[in-house]
């Protein structure tokens, strides 16, 4: 994806069209095509696709509380039975840092498969703020739910939130009744109850 400087001004909110035209730009060579193939259609994916209910659990990545905070939402999702539902991540398919062009095509397939995307937000400063920006596509955000993380004091929030072109990608998303907040993580199993 282009780097947010790349836009005329902060309100430039991208259109389905573009969104898509930046995913589909991604150039592969015939080896990271077959990388891609192989992902997709591995076991992982396999088992994911057997399910009634798959959710694609978004955000933070690494050795930090916010990652922790999105593992918790991830195993409250895939610990439901009823109906049975598993829950996946990018990383789960076995990317590297090093292989950041198939992390994008790897996302959007799973946005395709998914029945649901949640979306652990807790600041848009980070490398998952472009899967924010894909999730703001027509076809993605009927399935797209928030789990948006609000700070007790405005400053705060204001600058955890301070990113225009993340705040136009996400502007839509963060509105009605598909995104819900929370403040602790003791806030997460009950916001998860609001998610099907």
């Amino acid at each position: 994806m282009g780097d947010p400087g790349d836009r005329e001004t902060d309100e430039t909110v991208p259109n389905a069209d573009e969104i898509l035209t930046e995913v589909e730009s991604v150039s592969l060579t015939p080896t990271e095509h077959q990388r891609v193939k192989d992902l997709v259609n591995g076991e992982q994916m396999s088992r994911f696709r057997n399910h009634e209910r798959r959710y694609l659990v978004a955000g933070a990545g690494g050795e930090t509380g916010a990652a922790t905070r999105r593992k918790t939402v991830y195993d409250l999702l895939d610990d439901r039975t009823d109906p049975p539902a598993m829950a996946t991540r990018l990383e789960d398919y076995g990317l590297t840092p090093e292989e950041i062009e198939l992390w994008v095509r790897v996302f959007d397939i799973l946005c395709g498969r998914a029945s649901h995307v949640v979306a652990v937000v807790e600041d848009f400063d980070g490398g998952y703020v472009w899967e924010l920006g894909l999730l703001f596509a027509p076809e993605y955000r009927p399935k797209t739910w928030v789990l948006k993380r609000r700070y007790r004091d405005d400053d705060t929030e204001r600058d955890r939130y301070d990113n225009g072109m993340a705040a136009s990608h996400v502007a839509a998303l963060l509105t009605g009744d598909r995104c819900v907040e929370w403040e602790t993580a003791a806030d997460l199993p009950v916001v998860v109850e609001e998610i099907p």
